[in-house]
């Protein structure tokens, strides 16, 4: 039987064969769509160096760093995608009567991902490649590796990996492309920590395991087939506390809580324990990287201390640390050309990757940093000519908040292959950046206004800020040579003259009667547009900076969270209670022309000629069309891999600042309606 809905579907090509509907005119509307583009974000889960390059586990890739020039590690080749984030990672080691060999061991990274060892090809570092994988019999959290040469004058190369109660596997990566399991060593615990040791007795291989918050075993790897304990250690009345174990010269650190403990490996079958480092209250050590005179110790709390080791039986802590403000990932070290002292490059979470200095033993500090947003709260845009040899490209850069503190430069002048340029580090809690010609202004929360040359986006410098006493910065508008600041704390507006950005001075303030979110100022007009939160839309005349006074307000249902404007038109993001459109164009009596209400929170909104785009909280991006603003309608929506705080727009590309998913870039896509031919029936 033919279906009654099917006429419905035929209706728009009957009208037009019939003549109803007039030649040319459209039968549908076209079909809007919002398409993900790429997307920049990560927590650096671990690390590990070989020469110059860094290979740190990004969020679920394997990416590459150049770090020549260790202050400004550069993000290089193409990323590695993986099925799960990298828990731990490592290149082989050789002994020591080795490492000047012409031939050296073939140039593969080794992973753990889960319950999965990988192997990749790092052959050329800007293209690593997976070669192959393995299962595990369990999820692991470290691995080693050693390449030992063959009588044939090839390497032999193994695999040490601590799979918890499945105890120390060894896995044979000779062959890469099949690699298998050789023997493995039941220890009595959860194995969960391992360093290869290719220098305690010449020609022999050990693996050094911790059992996790417990004892230390060292194990016989000579014979990867029959591996064999060798000694152990459980400190005194077995209650040592084991976390990580690194080597260097003829001494083993073990992290433990609060302290380090050193190790005497003269007679290997016979460790002893020296000394131990005590650190105070930084919490438990589960990572550490040591070299000859240097111990880098990283807590659980993100936490970084150096041990000087020059002497090991009377080992010196710094008195100051470094605090990441991240988590606790890998360390590795290296001495690069030009530093007497190693350098750490510690994976930090969220924080990234950061490279820690322990030239001065007294205190660890920070002396580069690479990092991608991983709590991304704002985000805008600027478009710039770069210019060479005569010739000129366009470059459209992305500035994203990051609530850790940073400011993120984004290359996006390719959209499907964003590259981030430089992050900047405000130390507090980047919530919006605004941008004026070469200077961005980032409201920083309990740190202010700061403000940022990025005349150069690969090196922006802090030119100075604005703290004043007690106050959360969350937003700052630009009008002409004044700042306005939005203060969330006290709901207030700070009035700055910016004539000299060195030295801002503060002119006026404006007292909202809500809690203060955020401002834009009109392009036209002596005004400034605060959402300010449960006081609704506040109007501000700042024709006067000095004195600003309300010019008209409109009370929002809820809260104002953000406001942009458009011609005579306020779009107020109102969380909860979706988005207002307002007539602003008498100041004095705003009027209420629709709203639209959401399946999210709308917390963000953006208008680009009859689109507006709103960021919509957990619901992602919503597009509307208000070619008609009195009948707003919804076209496209899209679900970003995080909340949606903020949004930006340029031509056809949507930016997103999606918190945990850190920018997401997406296509606002135009789908044209194809047609059937009208079949008709034979009778």
């Amino acid at each position: 039987m033919f279906k009654h809905w099917i006429w419905l579907l035929l209706l728009p090509v009957l009208l037009r064969t019939s003549g109803l509907v007039p030649d040319g005119a459209p039968t549908v509307w076209p079909q809007e769509n919002l398409i993900l583009t790429a997307q920049v974000a990560g927590d650096v889960s671990s690390v590990a160096l070989t020469g110059s390059y860094a290979a740190i586990g990004l969020g679920h890739t394997v990416t590459v760093l150049d770090i020549a020039r260790p202050t400004m590690p550069v993000l290089v080749g193409r990323s590695l995608a993986l099925s799960a984030p990298v828990d731990a990672m490592a290149f082989a080691a050789v002994a020591p009567a080795h490492v000047n060999r012409r031939d050296q061991p073939p140039a593969f990274l080794y992973l753990v991902t889960g319950a999965t060892l990988s192997i990749v090809d790092f052959t050329d570092p800007l293209l690593p490649t997976l070669a192959g994988s393995f299962a595990l019999p369990a999820a692991a959290e470290d691995i080693a590796a050693a390449a030992v040469p063959t009588p044939a004058g090839s390497w032999s190369v193994y695999v040490y990996v601590p799979v918890g109660e499945a105890g120390l596997r060894i896995v044979d990566v000779s062959d890469p492309t099949q690699p298998r399991e050789t023997g493995f060593y039941d220890t009595p615990g959860h194995a969960w920590r391992v360093a290869a040791d290719l220098t305690s007795v010449p020609g022999q291989v050990f693996a050094h395991v911790t059992d996790e918050h417990r004892y230390y075993y060292i194990v016989n790897v000579t014979d990867p087939d029959q591996p064999v304990l060798t000694a152990s250690y459980s400190g005194y009345m077995g209650m040592m506390q084991s976390g990580d174990v690194s080597l260097a010269g003829s001494y083993a650190y073990i992290g433990g809580d609060g302290g380090v403990d050193i190790m005497d490996l003269s007679d290997i079958t016979q460790p002893r324990r020296v000394v131990g480092a005590s650190m105070g209250y930084i919490g438990f050590i589960s990572r550490l990287a040591a070299a000859e005179r240097r111990v880098f110790v990283l807590a659980d709390s993100g936490i970084v201390k150096t041990v000087n080791v020059a002497n090991p039986q009377r080992p010196l802590v710094s008195w100051r640390y470094y605090d990441t403000l991240g988590g606790a990932g890998e360390v590795a070290l290296a001495i690069l050309p030009g530093q007497e002292t190693p350098l750490a490059f510690v994976a930090s979470g969220s924080r990234g990757l950061q490279v820690i200095s322990g030239a001065d033993p007294t205190a660890p500090m920070r002396v580069g940093w690479f990092n991608l947003p991983g709590r991304a709260y704002g985000v805008s845009l600027a478009s710039q000519s770069v210019c060479e040899a005569g010739s000129c490209t366009p470059q459209v850069l992305a500035y994203v908040a990051d609530h850790d503190g940073s400011m993120h430069i984004v290359d996006v002048s390719q959209p499907d292959q964003p590259a981030q340029m430089a992050a900047y580090d405000s130390t507090g809690m980047a919530w919006n950046i605004t941008l004026d010609e070469q200077i961005a202004y980032v409201a920083a929360g309990p740190k202010g206004m700061r403000i940022v040359d990025v005349q150069d986006p690969g090196q922006p410098w802090e030119l100075s800020f604005f703290q004043p006493y007690d106050t959360f910065i969350r937003d700052v508008a630009i009008a002409g040579r004044y700042a306005y600041a939005v203060d969330r704390m006290h709901g207030r507006v700070y009035s700055l003259d910016m004539s000299d950005p060195v030295h801002p001075a503060e002119i006026g303030l404006f007292d909202s009667p809500g809690g203060a979110y955020t401002v834009a100022a009109s392009p036209d007009l002596p005004l400034v547009y605060l959402a300010d939160g449960a006081a609704g839309l506040r109007i501000v005349d700042v024709s006067k900076p000095d004195s600003p006074f309300e010019a008209g307000a409109w009370q929002t249902p809820g809260v104002a969270v953000e406001v942009a404007i458009s011609g005579t038109l306020a779009f107020v993001a109102g969380r909860e209670e979706g988005l207002h459109i307002v007539d602003v164009h008498d100041p004095a009596q705003p009027q209420l022309v629709a709203t639209f209400d959401t399946s999210g929170l709308v917390w963000g909104v953006a208008v680009e000629g009859t689109w507006v785009y709103l960021a919509d909280g957990p619901a992602g991006v919503r597009l509307l069309d208000v070619s008609d603003p009195a009948r707003p309608r919804e076209v496209a929506a899209y679900v970003t891999p995080g909340y949606a705080w903020n949004v930006a727009v340029a031509g056809d590309q949507v930016y997103v600042a999606a918190e945990s998913g850190g920018l997401v870039i997406l296509r606002h896509a135009v789908l044209r309606p194809r047609y059937l031919p009208l079949v008709q029936q034979r009778r």
